[in-house]
């Protein structure tokens, strides 16, 4: 909300004198101040910028460097300008959304300070630095609102090192949205002199002077003044000045102040105006709605002007009715009325309240008091930053973000109430010879459900510790919603399980092991899955890990169903809920799997699901501790586990008539990795090159590519020319080279080229790439050839042996970005996902495979909306949106040509088409989680905020 530029004229003489003085001072008094960046909203004559400019003067007169940066200049800063910090303007400041010229200005100072809720940008740009950021923060009911409206303010509380506010009811605000240490620091202003009182004989002059709105309350007093005995009215002047900011409000005061003779309505004044006008008056009225401490409520005290005022904000903390002020009701006309009555019949009164007003300027509202506190708050932070947890740390997103506070209990109870359906929960937890701490742990994680309708199902597999059964019993006596069964032989996992699920009577299972915990909402998110998608069947979570003593770390991000990566990997395990029909339709968990039954046992249910049924809950609702011995602790513990998990793949696949076959993920042991069958006979394969730039490294891909083709296969070049002896030798061994003016049109040369192909499967390559294994093409073959897949690409690095293409993610680095991008080989990427083939949004045409009638149906490249760029990237989303999946494998490699990593623009026609077509999607890839940065490079940070906490509102 940026104010109206104010009218040039008279100088600020009081912040101009106190600005020189400052100057003088800062040069006799260096120190070893932090580098500051104020960032301020606004550079208008209001009570924030104006508080503001006080701070950065008294900061730099004690030796701060200081620059402060706002959207556009105002004569307000003038006196900062005079004292030496510096100035700096930025139309786009606090409207993009990446933050470029905070985060670039943040860089260069040791600590930013954010003045009012309208700059948590600075917050968030702050924060992506790493430096240490105060956010101050003035507003009350409004600051209520604009959270209301904008639903990025509430996470950037939390990344904020202090918050600091004028007063308690402002702290009470922001104190339950945030763990942050909240600081009050009172206003404090130049002290403006004591003024006489006026002569008695004179009538009584009341002044307000605050913008024209409605929480302002003008209205409420020229209500109060209309409620006044005309001869008492008549005894009295009333002024009102400021700045219209609500044009329908203003007007109707004015009209109805032309009743009065006596009522002036004044136009936005200079600060030295408003100084004099306050001066002017005996008393200073402030009829707000809606405030926190009103400035010119201080300058009042400070001249020695007897004061009336609402009880808002934190007016009643330092006014008090009858002693330093009349205080009234807020929005009551009428006890305004008779505290103005009041002063127009008691001159005695109105000198009394002003001695005691300018006491109380004295004692809690002067700068230096002021500016002591809150440099003391600006160091602490400073300093507190070297000793907290490490700034993007886990420690510090899951303390923001996944640990709830009591107003996140409560809207989740107020939430549930609304619930259609409030299914009851069976959790299942085989026990064996537990460790009766953690099981106490894990028990009380369930009895701490914020969602109460669950029932504890607890089978015992004949434990040989004779304290488990009494213990047991205990806890089922504690609570009725515990059930026990004790299993007279040990049958290991499975069995155990089994027998907890034939005690269940609720709709839903989740599992629990015996050494884990669930978060205390964990259920109440499941619950919410449930009714808004009330059709499913298996719901699963994120999860991390706990150590002995419960600290948390190793965030465990998963992707929305992914079909490919859970064929190498067992993401669904924790928190994994199934619907109990389902379960005992497939006949609950198998023996003979053991260390894996519970892979086995979602393969089992996936299979009897459609796609949509399957559902993924981006949060940590689960908490594996690491135990010895355990798989959350090291690899390897179970080794017997792998041998399961393949069995258990290889039988999914024989069920569901898959020609493939599973085996160990060949650079990860605790992975695995599906082989697919190449259809007999082989498909032919069209190799289609587009030579854009590089007609001289056509010749040596080919001849590179050729030894994997047999006589049936087709190389097909598209070229704007250049290396032409090269490509006549390919024509002579049967290639097809189309010369025209393609441009930089990679779509049409690659759509010309497609259009040339009789092949079965289109097998699009950059010139310049070369094969880095003997099974690339078979690879991209078999995958290409499956009947519910449309597009795959393959693992591409750049001559350093650095990841040039790992697929790509949506929306990282504003449209789209390569997964992984710069990682070394060897490197296990997130989770092992660079070693894994898996599921992503789109891949890049570097090296393509697709069906030539998918092609053909999908419409091929678009070429006429796309020019140069992310013809590959829409042309994948219009697979998906066909049902058709997309698919990276790291199974072909290749090799390019060059150094680098693809960097998509972010300007031009192209990108324009492609947030326009596209803009849903951008925001929210599936493959992705919302947990995780979209900042570039891609290397799976943590987003501060998550994506998730806003879409939600």
């Amino acid at each position: 909300m940026r104010g109206a530029k104010l009218r040039e004229g008279k100088a600020l003489s009081i912040l101009s004198s106190f600005m020189e003085t400052s100057h003088d001072n800062a040069t006799q008094q260096k120190s070893q101040r932090p580098h500051l960046l104020v960032v301020s909203h606004e550079t208008t004559l209001s009570g924030a910028p104006i508080q503001l400019i006080h701070l950065a003067g008294w900061l730099r007169s004690r030796g701060w460097e200081i620059a402060l940066v706002a959207p556009e200049d105002g004569p307000v800063l003038e006196p900062l300008r005079k004292s030496g910090v510096e100035l700096i303007f930025e139309a786009q400041l606090l409207i993009d959304p990446a933050y470029a010229a905070l985060r670039r200005l943040a860089a260069r100072f040791d600590l930013v300070l954010a003045n009012t809720v309208a700059t948590w940008e600075a917050v968030q740009a702050a924060h992506l630095e790493q430096r240490p950021v105060v956010w101050y923060l003035h507003e009350t009911q409004v600051g209520v609102e604009l959270m209301k409206l904008i639903h990025m303010i509430e996470p950037s509380l939390g990344l904020a090192d202090a918050l600091i506010v004028p007063t308690k009811t402002t702290a009470r605000i922001y104190q339950p949205l945030t763990r942050r240490p909240i600081q009050v620091v009172p206003y404090g202003i130049p002290d403006l002199g004591r003024t006489s009182p006026r002569p008695s004989d004179k009538r009584v002059t009341f002044v307000t002077t605050a913008t024209y709105e409605s929480r302002k309350g003008q209205d409420i007093l020229l209500e109060a003044i209309t409620r006044l005995d005309p001869d008492v009215r008549e005894k009295g002047n009333f002024v009102m000045a400021g700045r219209p900011l609500e044009t329908e409000f203003h007007e109707q005061l004015r009209v109805r102040s032309r009743e009065f003779s006596n009522v002036r309505l004044l136009g936005p004044l200079e600060h030295q105006q408003s100084i004099d006008l306050l001066r002017d008056a005996d008393v200073v009225v402030c009829p707000s709605r809606d405030e926190t401490m009103p400035i010119f409520l201080l300058e009042g005290m400070g001249l020695g002007r007897a004061l009336i005022a609402t009880d808002v904000g934190g007016v009643s903390e330092w006014l008090h009715d009858g002693e330093n002020a009349l205080v009234v009701p807020s929005q009551d006309s009428a006890a305004l009325a008779v505290a103005i009555e009041r002063c127009i019949k008691d001159r005695e009164l109105i000198h009394r309240l002003a001695d005691r007003a300018r006491e109380t300027f004295e004692r809690h509202f002067t700068l230096d008091r002021f500016g002591e506190q809150f440099e003391a708050t600006l160091l602490e932070a400073v300093e507190s930053r070297e000793s907290s947890a490490q700034p993007g740390s886990y420690e510090e997103w899951a303390e923001l973000y996944e640990t709830p506070r009591e107003f996140d209990r409560i809207a989740l109870r107020q939430a549930i109430e609304t619930f259609a359906q409030r299914p009851l929960f069976s959790i299942l937890l085989p026990v064996y010879n537990p460790n009766l701490d953690w099981l106490t742990d894990a028990i009380d994680s369930v009895r701490r459900q914020i969602y109460e309708n669950w029932e504890l199902c607890i089978a015992d597999d004949a434990s040989t510790d004779q304290s488990v059964r009494p213990f047991l019993q205990e806890q089922a006596a504690r609570d009725k919603r515990i059930k026990l069964v004790f299993r007279k032989e040990n049958g290991h996992i499975s069995a155990c399980s089994n027998s907890a699920l034939a005690l269940a009577t609720g709709e839903w299972c989740s599992l629990l092991d015996q050494d884990d915990t669930l978060a205390e909402h964990a259920l109440a998110l499941v619950a919410r899955e449930v009714n808004e998608h009330p059709d499913a069947g298996l719901i699963y979570s994120d999860e991390d890990k706990i150590d002995l003593e419960g600290d948390r770390s190793n965030p465990f991000f998963k992707t929305d169903w992914n079909p490919e990566l859970f064929l190498g990997q067992n993401y669904i395990n924790h928190l994994g809920s199934y619907r109990t029909s389902l379960l005992r339709e497939i006949g609950g968990f198998r023996e003979g799997f053991e260390g894996s039954q519970d892979y086995d046992l979602a393969l089992r249910c996936i299979e009897r699901l459609q796609t949509h049924q399957v559902r993924h809950i981006p949060r940590i609702l689960y908490h594996w501790r690491m135990v010895p011995g355990s798989l959350a602790e090291v690899r390897d513990a179970k080794p017997y586990a792998k041998d399961a998990a393949r069995l258990a793949l290889n039988s999914h696949l024989e069920r569901t008539g898959i020609a493939a076959r599973a085996e160990l993920c060949p650079e990860n042991v605790e992975s695995h990795r599906v082989i697919f069958d190449v259809p007999e006979p082989r498909p032919r394969v069209a190799m289609i090159i587009a030579a854009r730039n590089h007609g001289s490294h056509v010749s040596q891909s080919v001849e590179s590519i050729r030894p994997y083709l047999d006589s049936r296969d087709e190389v097909i070049i598209a070229t704007n020319g250049g290396g032409e002896d090269d490509l006549a030798a390919l024509e002579k061994r049967g290639g097809i080279v189309l010369r025209d003016d393609f441009g930089s049109n990679l779509g049409r040369m690659n759509n010309v080229a497609a259009a040339r192909a009789t092949a079965e499967i289109l097998l699009f390559l950059d010139a310049g790439l070369k094969p880095a294994g003997e099974e690339w093409l078979r690879e991209m073959i078999s995958q290409a050839s499956r009947r519910d897949v449309g597009v795959v690409g393959a693992r591409i690095w750049s001559t350093q042996g650095l990841l040039a293409q790992g697929g790509f993610i949506l929306g990282l680095g504003g449209i789209v970005g390569v997964a992984h991008a710069g990682i070394p080989r060897g490197h296990a990427g997130f989770f092992n996902r660079s070693f894994l083939q898996r599921n992503c949004a789109a891949v890049s045409s570097d090296c393509l495979a697709v069906r030539a009638k998918v092609f053909r149906d999908l419409g091929g490249f678009e070429e006429k909306k796309l020019v140069e760029n992310f013809q590959d990237l829409d042309f994948c989303l219009r697979a998906w949106d066909r049902g058709l999946q997309v698919v990276w494998t790291p199974y072909a490699e290749l090799v390019a040509s060059e150094s680098g990593v693809f960097l998509a623009p972010l300007s031009g026609p192209d990108a324009d088409y492609i947030r326009e077509r596209w803009a849903v999607r951008l925001n929210e890839d599936p493959f992705y989680s919302p947990n995780l940065s979209l900042a570039l490079p891609g290397l799976f940070g943590l987003a501060f905020p998550p994506r998730w906490l806003h879409a939600r509102g």
